[in-house]
């Protein structure tokens, strides 16, 4: 049956937010267009086509094109509400929102498909008000990466990675070349399939940047606490905050202010626009001794060896071009000890003992709901296994139930998040910064390097570098600066795209006649 929505007016694949900006400016194309551009990509390839299961629900396609066409006339009137007035966005499904909006919040669990948060959260409310259109909610490995394979929900299904034609691999290693990773699965795949230009995840250790690298995204991890994070189902109130995911510095940079306003200063549009590669200063870790563990990987030898080639080659890259680049020092995670433990497994201890606070919570902010603890979801999903469940995905609920028997209040926490904070901010990003004079530091995509922005609370980037030769998975960089230095992070992603090649898009006829029996 033909779509009730036309062919798209642009490529979608393609086009940034600010290329759309630029058109809607010029009145080449409107917001109704764009709407309609995106959601006839959604439904060509997101449970059909490509199956890339990257989105939960769309708003009511009435209520899109009503909200497209006010925000035409307000541009035709002269009210622009802010940069991105009238361009689309895709939220990850545990950002909640007002049923005005037409879309459940479910953190990809049919426990939540029928609850009711009170309102619209603070970042949604500052989306709308400067003009965005909440298109979708994006999948995600349900409840935030406590349950199932990264980038599959029950809800959902499985988010598949938008660059490997045939798919997730079932039984594939954790951060293996198959997996979508997560928990922002929907978020990534959903830009890089073209179902929107910019979209919102969420990130405790990972769960944005991750999925960013591996989807050829550029993404920006905000500082922890610069934004209010109600109405919005955490993990932990210790290490969790917000960002953008988008095909261009410069569209996470809009879709940044956007979430920081007012208190973004300089905007960074600004900064993004406008860059001198010789103001612009690299620190690099040596990649070797923050690798990932093999086991939990690829064992294919060529990918180590491509990924520490390209890894060396982007430093001369740098440098050809003027950027300042220096080789530095932070002590690996596995080599920090405090006490008998080291700092990674410390981290991962003091998560596990939060989840159930961060989550009750959340539950019972809700207006109507099924379940208002996590035992609850515990109980409802035994109930309902014959849908919360899956023999290849997700065959049992270990890490939910974990997180029970675990729980700890978070006062507990404050003693050891300061042994955290000095290893990765005092004796890590902060003595890098002091000591070589450098803007940023970066490390290889797959790496333990997320861990030392969690520990800091210091916000952290992705841009993309290679495509692993033997699959063709992207995968990059992550760069962390000093708290509340996003201006610097989006210095080093504008002085990053004009360095290096444009991001290759996915082959999503290829991904169609290969996932055409999944």
């Amino acid at each position: 049956m033909a779509s009730i929505n036309p062919p798209p007016l642009f490529d979608v694949l393609t086009t940034t937010a600010d290329d759309l900006r630029k058109r809607l400016e010029e009145g080449s194309i409107t917001s109704v267009q764009i709407v309609e551009s995106y959601l006839w990509q959604i439904e060509a390839h997101n449970t059909k086509g490509a199956k890339c299961r990257a989105i939960i629900t769309t708003a009511p396609r009435f209520q899109l094109i009503s909200r497209a066409a006010t925000l035409d006339k307000e541009r035709q009137a002269g009210k622009l509400r802010g940069s991105l007035h009238g361009i689309p966005i895709l939220l990850k499904d545990n950002f909640a929102t007002d049923a005005s909006l037409g879309m459940p919040t479910t953190a990809g669990s049919y426990a939540l498909w029928d609850s009711c948060p009170p309102g619209n959260g603070p970042l949604v409310d500052n989306l709308i008000e400067h003009g965005l259109i909440i298109l979708g909610k994006a999948n995600l490995t349900e409840f935030v990466g406590l349950k199932g394979v990264s980038g599959w929900s029950a809800v959902g299904g499985m988010c598949e990675p938008a660059y490997i034609p045939t798919g997730y691999k079932i039984g594939e290693k954790p951060r293996g070349e198959t997996t979508p990773a997560g928990s922002s699965t929907g978020s990534a795949v959903g830009v890089a399939c073209g179902f929107a230009p910019i979209a919102l995840g969420t990130e405790t250790s990972g769960s944005l940047v991750s999925p960013s690298a591996v989807a050829a995204l550029y993404a920006l991890k905000l500082t922890q606490g610069s934004v209010p994070l109600g109405g919005i189902m955490e993990v932990t109130s210790c290490f969790d905050t917000v960002g953008a995911m988008g095909k261009s510095a410069l569209d996470v940079a809009l879709t940044c202010d956007a979430l920081l306003e007012p208190n973004s200063t300089p905007k960074l549009e600004s900064v993004a626009s406008r860059v001198d590669l010789a103001d612009v200063s690299v620190g690099f870790v040596d990649i070797e001794k923050w690798r990932l563990p093999r086991h939990t990987q690829t064992g294919d030898p060529k990918y180590y060896e491509q990924t520490a080639r390209e890894y060396e080659a982007a430093k001369d890259t740098l440098r050809q071009k003027g950027v300042k680049v220096v080789d530095v020092y932070i002590t690996p995670p596995e080599e920090y000890m405090v006490g008998d433990i080291n700092v990674d497994d410390l981290m991962d201890n003091i998560i596990k003992e939060q989840v159930k606070n961060g989550f009750d919570r959340y539950l019972k902010t809700l207006t109507t709901s099924r379940v208002r603890t996590l035992e609850e979801i515990i109980q409802f999903n035994e109930e309902h296994a014959d849908v919360e469940f899956h023999k290849d995905y997700c065959p049992n609920q270990d890490g939910l139930i974990e997180r029970v028997k675990e729980s700890k209040p978070d006062a507990e926490a404050g003693e050891l998040l300061k042994h955290c904070e000095r290893w990765a901010a005092t004796e890590g990003v902060d003595k890098v910064v002091s000591e070589h004079g450098v803007d940023v530091v970066v490390c290889c995509s797959d790496s333990f390097f997320a861990g030392v922005s969690v520990a800091s609370h210091y916000p952290m980037a992705a841009v993309p570098l290679g495509y692993i030769e033997s699959s063709g998975r992207p995968y990059g960089l992550q760069a962390i600066a000093p708290a509340n230095q996003e201006a610097k992070l989006i210095k080093f992603m504008a002085a990053w795209e004009q360095c290096f090649p444009p991001r290759r898009v996915p082959d999503l006829e290829a991904c169609a006649r290969a996932r055409a029996d999944r």
